[in-house]
């Protein structure tokens, strides 16, 4: 089945609920013992240095998912700044770090289990079980698997503030802290490159930028939040444990938070580290699967993976082919039983991925100006470029089995970016014409179509409701969901835009060359001048099809524009009682569209659902008097289709749609209401 719109029924808090459930796992519960063994008690030294440096990623994070609100994270800010190779190498690497994460999540979730309840329990076994419980959490839907992440981070959190509050009292510094730097100070970068992964839950808010509600301003508030709290949360608790038990007996524990606990508290503090500790992974465990799913749901949608992990399940509407494929990985890395080494294998795709998101900023600043960016970072350029080199810098300290695997799997995701036709033959510039052409048409009906509306007005908004619509009469007939992209002169308009629908919207004069050309040919398939002025539609169409942009339409309502608009290979529609209506039925039925003459405004959808006990229950198709102007295009049952043929039985609750000229489908439409 074709994929669906993700709904957006995510607010503030959850988003927050979404970083800190990917933030607040292996930082506390299971790298400190890693790192006690590297630095000593200068780990809580670590953790503050490294808040310190990740604010200009997280800043930047901020402006891009603000102005750009699509899933995907990362990938999706660089895919439409970048060239392609680098979007999916952005997109691999961001997709390596979330599975390698989910992993070590797993991993500890093993770990603590095998230690505290069940000696002879195998590893791998225990990940696996993990694994299939979440896969099935997911699947059921974003909002579903949130309400346990809300609850798990509650738990977690409350045991980590008294943790803090508590173990503040055991503190003693000439017995644990003293000398504070027994490696020496240099360990210090090493250190904080290990333990990067844990800073990383800010941006895996961004990944699910199409699912969160009034993306604009909730997206720099949540990302904010989530690295203010987790960041003092760390800070203290890691001062609590190395300040309280000594950092050798620190690094020999598999699990040192749990360890710190008991040794503090007694009994309670063990069993109450256990909960946190199996709270904070499965927590973690469950958004990183998820960011990983829509991160391979983003790719397959911008052609770089296969089709297939774009499918939405057909209930749920969730990328379940894609939590499949990640549901796989994670379980081979997990199995490892190594956390260290998954840790900075993470490290490595995450490091290298954000690196390239931070210069991502500049990038669009300078491609798309006129991009409406609701949150701004300062001191632009230098803070994207503090970002990119505070990343980058880490990545030559991580170990170097985290680099051999690191390079194998980047090698592994551009085998599969050239193995897919059209990159091959962009990168290779094989002269296969034909094949190009052929994989084009076939691309056509299965790609979400990229709009550009030009005009924000109350038609421009009309089509955009129309193209996002989820009627399952539109649906049927839809491969994708439509990505729109809004170009709108007035500042006001642009507010009520970024408000109500969203998406990416550029504060310009939609006729003028330069405005439009940042839009970018690879983010338009289809522009649509949709103005309340003829003149202005026709100049923002002309405009277009000089940049290159193929598919144009102009929505006019004097008739003598249009021999000039179809001259240049503009379509032309100038009836603007259902222009929304028509612009849809040109995106996704260009058959029909053509067939009813669509300049004309003469070809109409609309469907019905059949009531029960209507006059059409129990008839057939050819029983009945359906004007003649008006056919019956589609009936949906259960949620099946089912093609119309004259023997065809109508029952209660079926969907039907008519196609044909409006005062027709009108007329069929309230016969078939009738009972």
């Amino acid at each position: 089945m074709s994929a669906v719109p993700f709904k957006r029924n995510i607010g503030l808090f959850m988003a927050v609920m979404i970083g800190i459930g990917a933030m607040m796992g292996p930082g506390i519960f299971a790298l400190p013992g890693p790192l006690a063994e590297r630095v000593g008690p200068m780990g809580a030294v670590s953790y503050l240095l490294l808040a310190l440096v990740v604010v200009p990623t997280a800043l930047n994070y901020a402006e891009l998912g603000a102005a750009v609100p699509v899933a995907g994270g990362g990938y999706s800010f660089v895919s439409r700044t970048m060239s392609k190779p680098i979007a999916f190498l952005t997109g691999w690497f961001f997709w390596i770090g979330n599975v390698l994460a989910a992993s070590m999540y797993a991993l500890i979730f093993a770990l603590t289990v095998q230690q505290y309840f069940w000696e002879s329990a195998s590893v791998p076994l225990v990940s696996i079980a993990v694994t299939l419980v979440f896969l099935a959490l997911n699947l059921r839907g974003t909002q579903q698997s949130l309400v346990v992440i809300a609850v798990m981070n509650v738990v977690e959190l409350g045991i980590l503030a008294a943790f803090a509050v508590l173990g503040a009292m055991h503190i003693d510094p000439p017995a644990n802290l003293d000398p504070i730097a027994p490696m020496g100070l240099w360990p210090v970068i090493p250190s904080m490159a290990l333990i990067y992964v844990s800073f990383v839950g800010f941006d895996l808010i961004t990944v699910a930028a199409e699912e969160i509600k009034n993306p604009s301003k909730t997206i720099p508030r949540a990302i904010l939040i989530t690295l203010g709290l987790g960041a003092l949360t760390y800070i203290a608790v890691v001062g609590v444990m190395m300040g309280s038990v000594h950092w050798s007996d620190l690094a020999e524990s598999p699990v040192p938070f749990i360890f710190a606990a008991d040794q503090l508290f007694g009994t309670w503090g063990r069993w109450a580290g256990i909960l946190a500790t199996v709270m904070a992974s499965l927590s973690a465990f469950s958004v990183t699967l998820g960011a990983s799913a829509r991160i391979l749901f983003a790719l397959g949608r911008d052609g770089h993976l296969p089709r297939a992990v774009t499918r939405l399940h057909p209930r749920y509407q969730t990328p379940h082919l894609a939590l499949v494929i990640c549901g796989v990985v994670i379980i081979g890395f997990s199995s490892s039983g190594v956390v260290a080494l998954v840790a900075s294998v993470s490290a490595f795709g995450y490091l290298t991925g954000q690196g390239i998101v931070n210069l991502a900023v500049i990038a669009l600043e300078r491609k798309m100006p006129n991009l409406r960016r609701p949150f701004q970072v300062p001191f632009f350029p230098w803070l994207p470029i503090i970002g990119c080199i505070s990343c980058w810098t880490f990545v030559p300290f991580l170990d170097i089995e985290a680099f051999v695997l690191g390079g194998v799997l980047t090698a592994i995701g551009a085998g599969i970016y050239v193995s897919t036709p059209a990159n091959r033959a962009a990168a290779a510039e094989v002269p296969g014409v034909i094949r190009r052409l052929l994989g084009d048409l076939l691309r056509r009906r299965k790609a979400p179509m990229k709009v550009v509306i030009i005009s924000g007005g109350q038609l421009g908004q009309n089509i955009a409701e129309r193209l996002l619509a989820k009627d399952e009469y539109r649906l049927v007939f839809r491969a994708h969901e439509h990505q729109i992209t809004f170009i709108e002169q007035d500042e006001a308009i642009c507010d009520a835009l970024q408000e109500r629908f969203g998406v990416p919207i550029f504060q310009g004069d939609g006729t003028k060359r330069d405005v439009l050309d940042q839009v970018g040919l690879d983010n338009v398939d289809v522009a649509v001048a949709a103005s309340e002025d003829d003149g202005r539609n026709v100049i923002a169409a002309l405009q277009a099809k000089r940049l290159g942009m193929k598919r144009v339409i102009a929505i006019v309502q004097d008739p003598e524009y249009i021999d000039l608009l179809k001259e240049h290979d503009v379509i032309a529609i100038s009836a603007p009682w259902s222009t929304a209506g028509l612009v849809e039925n040109y995106l996704d039925r260009p058959g029909v569209a053509e067939l009813f003459e669509i300049e004309t405004g003469t070809a109409h959808l609309i469907g019905v659902i059949v009531p029960d006990g209507g006059k059409v229950v129990g008839h057939r198709i050819r029983e009945l008097d359906i004007p003649s102007e008006s056919v019956v295009a589609a009936v949906i049952r259960n949620h099946e289709f089912v093609v119309p043929r004259g023997d065809t039985q109508f029952e209660a609750g079926d969907h039907v749609v008519f196609v044909g000229p409006a005062s027709a489908v009108q007329e069929a439409r309230d016969d078939f209401l009738s009972t």
